[in-house]
C-alpha cells in the first residue's frame, strides 16, 4: 500500500504536491474543528445552561424557605365567615369542580373532588392552611385512571379539631 502512495506521490507535479498539501493542512483543520474545538465549545455551553438553570431553582428554593419561615413566624390570620363558603370560594378560584361540600360538624367541612391534579390539590392544600389557617382533619385520595386523583378531605380551623 505505502509502495503505490509513493509512486502516486511521485507521478504528481511540484504543482500537484502543494494543492494536496495544501488540501491536507485544511482537512486537518477542519477536522480539529469538528472532533475537538465544536464540541467542547457545546459541553461549555451546555455546563452553563445547566448552571443557570441551577441558579434559578436555588432563587426558587431560598423563595419559597423565606416564605415558610414567615408563614410559620406569624400566624396565619383568622378565618372569618363560614368555613363552607371560604373552602368553597377557594375552590372555585383555583379552578376546582367540588362534588360535594358538606359541614363536618361546628368547625369542619368536608370537600369532594372527583378529579384532581395532585400537585394542584396539595398546593392548594398547603396555601388554604397557611394563607387561611385551615387544617385538614381527614383525607382520602384515590388514584383515577388518567393520572388524577379523587379526594375526600376534611378542613378545620386552625387550633382545633
Amino acid at each position: 500500500m505505502t509502495e503505490r502512495l509513493k509512486a502516486w506521490w511521485a507521478g504528481l507535479s511540484t504543482r500537484e504536491r502543494w494543492l494536496v498539501g495544501v488540501a491536507g493542512g485544511l482537512a486537518v483543520i477542519v477536522l480539529s474543528w469538528l472532533l475537538i474545538v465544536r464540541p467542547i465549545d457545546l459541553m461549555r455551553e451546555s455546563a452553563k445552561a445547566r448552571h443557570d438553570a441551577a441558579v434559578m431553582a436555588l432563587g426558587r428554593v431560598e423563595a419559597r424557605v423565606a416564605a415558610i419561615e414567615n408563614a410559620t413566624a406569624s400566624p396565619p390570620p383568622s378565618v372569618s365567615g363560614r368555613i363552607s363558603d371560604i373552602v368553597t370560594a377557594e375552590a372555585v378560584r383555583v379552578g376546582f369542580t367540588t362534588t360535594q361540600t358538606e359541614p363536618a360538624g361546628t368547625d369542619g367541612v368536608r370537600v369532594i373532588i372527583a378529579a384532581v391534579r395532585p400537585q394542584t390539590f396539595f398546593a392548594w392544600v398547603a396555601d388554604l392552611e397557611t394563607r387561611m389557617g385551615l387544617h385538614v382533619d381527614a383525607l382520602t385520595a384515590r388514584p383515577n385512571a388518567d393520572e388524577t386523583l379523587s379526594v375526600d378531605v376534611t378542613f378545620r380551623r386552625g387550633g382545633q379539631g
